[in-house]
């Protein structure tokens, strides 16, 4: 990976954490656009400087993080493929199924790699959990719960994240991305149905601030998901549970996993004094190194931009059922 060159466009929180996991995992970082000048000034020296994108995207990196707000991912992305550049996307893939399909088509004709930053799917708590399940530990899946509360200012949360027109939407889209994607890989298929409720009060933006999603699935399996985005400090909760025939897991994202069977609960710490960027910085790193793996081996990395694509999907048919308080149904 020494020899790979990468750019980020985009250079805020979530950009600057791509810039340090590029740096571990020894991707040099040679390149940096932002629209924003004064965010540019930050900039070590010897890393080039750009307003503009394009003018980056004409240097000789290999890849490029795109950390954009997520209205701005398709040009941004197609652009870039386009330049012969590959792409770690930041979540969620787009705001629109038809922005995700024109990336991954132009990823297909150029012959780039491209890799969203699905980052649950690479946290050791989450990986650990689903090696057991997958081993037969709790024996079949019946139902999921999953839920995520947190305050709007956590890990320093952009104000675009409130504008409809630069987000495409609110908790649901922009962290419960990982929580629908995760939920439909923890049970290895595609719901079928779907329904649930939306709000504003909380914040009183235009987007939702708290919602409530269910999931049905063919194979007769529920799954319920909670979101939440508070205006006042409120602990962090992300919880996976995943109920089976012959035990259950709980995963607490960024601390560690329960295992409950009938000889009792079998509590894991995954981590001790990190906080929480160097626990997601653990999870970008990981990415890269994905990214980085399917570059050099000529392969597509995993998991694959259609199969992000996949929670973007259920998420638009939510926002359309909770518009009407309709169930409705999955092609």
């Amino acid at each position: 990976m020494n020899d790979l060159r990468a750019g980020v466009i985009g250079f805020g929180y979530t950009g600057r954490l791509h810039s340090s996991a590029y740096e571990k995992s020894g991707v040099h970082v040679t390149a940096i656009s932002d629209s924003d000048p004064a965010v540019l000034d930050a900039v070590p020296t010897p890393i080039q400087r750009f307003t503009d994108y394009h003018d980056m995207l004409a240097t000789d990196i290999d890849l490029v993080s795109i950390c954009t707000p997520t209205a701005l991912h398709c040009r941004a992305t197609v652009d870039a493929l386009t330049a012969g550049k590959h792409v770690l996307l930041e979540k969620p893939i787009a705001t629109r199924v038809t922005d995700a399909e024109e990336m991954i088509e132009t990823a297909r004709k150029t012959g780039r790699r491209l890799l969203v930053g699905m980052t649950h799917r690479f946290y050791p708590e989450i990986q650990a959990a689903k090696s057991i399940i997958d081993n037969g530990g709790i024996g079949e899946i019946v139902m999921a719960r999953d839920s995520i509360l947190e305050h709007f200012g956590f890990a320093n949360s952009p104000r675009w994240y409130l504008q409809p027109e630069l987000a495409g939407g609110g908790t649901v889209l922009s962290s419960g991305i990982h929580l629908v994607d995760r939920v439909m890989w923890f049970l290895g298929e595609m719901p079928v149905t779907v329904s649930g409720y939306v709000n504003n009060r909380l914040l009183g933006q235009a987007v939702e601030d708290s919602a409530q999603m269910s999931l049905g699935f063919s194979s007769g399996r529920c799954a319920q998901i909670s979101f939440g985005l508070l205006p006042n400090p409120h602990p962090l909760i992300c919880d996976l549970e995943l109920i089976g025939t012959q035990g259950s897991i709980v995963v607490h994202t960024w601390h560690g996993y329960e295992y409950r069977s009938a000889a009792g609960i079998d509590r894991h710490i995954t981590y001790t004094s990190e906080t929480h960027p160097e626990k997601v910085l653990a999870g970008v790193c990981a990415e890269v190194k994905e990214l980085c793996t399917a570059i050099i081996e000529g392969r597509e990395p995993r998991p694959s931009a259609e199969e992000s694509t996949r929670p973007l999907r259920v998420i638009e048919m939510f926002y359309r059922a909770s518009a009407t308080g309709a169930i409705l149904q999955l092609e």
